[in-house]
């Protein structure tokens, strides 16, 4: 019988996470015989690959099979899983991802009910890695709507239309006759996907789907990461000629209305007893977007300035990425 859903999973170097990630997929409450699971490893040198295939072996898929893509874009490594696909839906699972045991069941019900639905995905919840109040902080502020500048993917909230989901489940012809994931995109390429799917049919966001995530182990690995988001966010602009939403514009003319404001107040009248009260309030609002904004467990003092250096790592990263690839978007259209 030829399996009924397609299950891809691009992975480079995460040995510490695809077993977690394919336990997930074997808990599924779907008929396993019905599945197959395809791991496109990208090049990783800590045994990822041979880790995924000791586990994939003999746990009751229709198929499965590990694919080496030498050239380790994820893109790359989507668009391998794409080719080898044999389901009628394809599943995008992410390494790090732990979806929950009804994830393949729900989309697929989705999709086979609502023929308009082009993409259906959930939310994102962000799982501590450990007890410390590091990896609290981090998770903390990855679950933070503010923080993460109110994405819906982000956070659970009520089904409907959206501009983007995490992962995503497809009908496999579908992003086939799309042309798959953009390999220009090294990163973003999710959102650029998503976006060229709704205009064959709506993006549909499952607000009670929540699948759990394996975050970034320090604030400079998220650091990183958020420099990376930013850079290529931009990129995204410059490439596919769309324009940031409302919440993003908001983010990136922060710093020049805070720092216009700095300008104004130290000025009129060089009062330095105002620049260090704008910065206290700064600092207040900051620990009380921390307590706000995300649904997780109450956390003790240290995870809350934990979770208040996660969220200024992760703003500063991005507005530092997304200034970045502007500014090359501006010397290259020069």
């Amino acid at each position: 019988m030829t399996p009924r859903v397609s299950v891809v999973i691009p992975a480079r170097n995460e040995a510490a996470d695809i077993v977690a990630c394919l336990e997930a997929v074997v808990a599924q409450d779907f008929d396993l015989a019905d599945m197959e699971v395809i791991v496109v490893d990208g090049a990783s040198t800590d045994g990822t690959a041979s880790i995924a295939a000791s586990h994939l072996a003999g746990a009751g898929f229709g198929a499965w099979q590990v694919i080496i893509n030498e050239a380790g874009q994820t893109p790359v490594s989507l668009n391998r899983g794409l080719a080898a696909a044999v389901g009628d839906v394809l599943v995008r699972v992410d390494a790090r991802s732990i979806i929950p045991t009804s994830y393949v069941r729900t989309v697929l019900a989705v999709l086979d009910e609502r023929p308009e639905i082009a993409v259906v995905g959930g939310a994102q919840r962000a799982v501590p890695r450990d007890g410390s109040h590091r990896a609290l902080g981090i998770a903390r502020a990855l679950n933070n709507r503010w923080s993460t500048g109110l994405a819906r993917y982000r956070r659970t909230s009520e089904s409907g239309p959206s501009d983007t989901v995490y992962l995503g489940a497809f009908r496999t012809g579908e992003l086939r006759d799309a042309g798959g994931w953009d390999e220009r995109f090294s990163t973003n390429q999710d959102f650029e996907l998503n976006r060229r799917m709704s205009e064959r049919g709506l993006v549909w966001f499952v607000g009670d789907l929540a699948v759990g995530y394996r975050p970034r182990s320090t604030l400079r690995e998220l650091w990183m990461q958020y420099v990376r988001f930013g850079r290529w966010k931009a990129m995204y602009w410059s490439i596919t000629g769309d324009r940031p939403r409302p919440r993003q514009l908001a983010i990136l003319s922060a710093p020049v209305v805070g720092a216009g404001t700095v300008i104004a107040l130290t000025t009129w009248r060089r009062r330095p007893a105002v620049v260090v009260g704008l910065v206290a309030a700064g600092a207040a609002l900051g620990v009380e977007v921390e307590r706000r904004g995300a649904s997780d467990p109450p956390a003790t003092a240290m995870g809350h300035a934990a979770g208040v250096a996660a969220i200024a790592v992760m703003s500063v990263g991005w507005l530092a990425g997304a200034y970045q690839g502007m500014l090359r978007w501006m010397r290259a259209g020069s």
